[in-house]
Formats: structure tokens, C-alpha cells, sequence
């Protein structure tokens, strides 16, 4: 039954499933994810880009642009969204993944590799990123960006702790955006 399932779906929710197998547990439940993702998606940033996290998933962190604008577009001289757009969109996915890895500390983007395969030419834009493994102050995290059910481009990347406890976003919560 499993198989005829996975055959009605495209390849993009297959690839989905296949980076969820792959990724660690997300350590917050389901309403503390809630929270930080409606939290995140609150700022400034987030409302210019159009962009919606989204957390629903316990190991896959999803960012969505419903709607590709024109000042995302630029690359190669075409209708394809810019690189420079793409590789803060997989900022946001790889970072969110290891950041959620470290709750309540200060954590950021490290290294972040792409790797282009085809224009992105679609109407929207949706990454996927997952934490890969996680050691005491660093995680490693991958992501994959599809537009039209096409994989795009994939990433790959770090997140890295700041340090000490001190160093902690807000001490009565675990839970919230750095």
C-alpha cells in the first residue's frame, strides 16, 4: 500500500519525505514551533521577501514564497530569480534548521554552499531544509529549492552556537527567534 501511495506523489513531497528521513527531530513541540515560526515570520525581513516559514513538520523546516515579484527576478538576464535572492532564501532554511537544533541560544549561518542546477522560472519558490547531524556547538544542515515541482538548486551548510550560556536569547524561554 505504501508504494502506490508514494506513486501519487510528486517529486517534490517524495523529496520532501526523503530529506524528513534524513533529518533530526526539530526539539521543540508542535506549539512552541508554532510559536517561533509565527514569531519569525513577524519580521521585517520575512514580510519584504514575501517568504512564510513554516514549521508544521517535526524534522523539515519549509519557506515558502507564494508569489515570485519583480524584485526577485534578475538572474541571467531572464525571468529566473536572482542568485543573490536564492542564496538568502536557502539562508533562512539552512539557518532556521540549525538554529532550531540550539533553543534559546544565539546561533547563526556559518557556511552555506550552493549549487545551482537550472533558472528558477517558476511562479513560487519553496526550500526545504533539514538538520543533518548535530554536535555540541554546531550543526550541519542541507536544504533542496524547488519552483514548478523542478528542483532548482541544493545547499548545504553549518549553523554554528555562539558559546556560552550567557550568550542565551532570552532566559525565561526556549523557544524564541534569535
Amino acid at each position: 500500500m505504501q508504494r502506490s501511495e508514494d506513486n501519487t506523489l510528486g517529486g517534490e513531497q517524495l523529496a520532501e519525505r526523503a530529506l524528513a528521513a534524513r533529518g533530526l527531530p526539530i526539539p521543540l513541540d508542535e506549539a512552541k514551533r508554532r510559536r517561533w515560526q509565527d514569531e519569525f515570520n513577524a519580521h521585517q525581513g520575512m514580510q519584504y521577501i514575501g517568504c512564510r516559514l513554516d514549521l508544521a513538520d517535526p524534522r523539515v523546516v519549509r519557506v515558502h514564497l507564494p508569489e515570485i515579484q519583480p524584485h526577485h527576478l534578475g538572474g541571467l538576464g531572464t525571468d529566473a530569480v536572482n542568485g543573490a535572492v536564492l542564496a538568502g532564501f536557502f539562508d533562512i532554511a539552512l539557518g532556521v534548521a540549525g538554529v532550531l537544533q540550539f533553543p534559546g541560544q544565539r546561533a547563526g549561518t556559518v557556511e552555506l554552499s550552493i549549487k545551482f542546477m537550472r533558472p528558477t522560472l517558476g511562479s513560487s519558490v519553496t526550500a526545504y531544509a533539514v538538520a543533518l547531524k548535530r554536535a555540541e556547538n554546531i550543526t550541519f544542515v542541507e536544504s533542496e529549492l524547488y519552483s514548478g515541482n523542478r528542483l532548482c538548486a541544493i545547499a548545504s551548510g553549518m549553523v554554528s552556537r555562539t558559546g556560552t550560556e550567557s550568550n542565551r536569547v532570552d532566559e525565561g524561554r526556549d523557544d524564541c527567534p534569535g
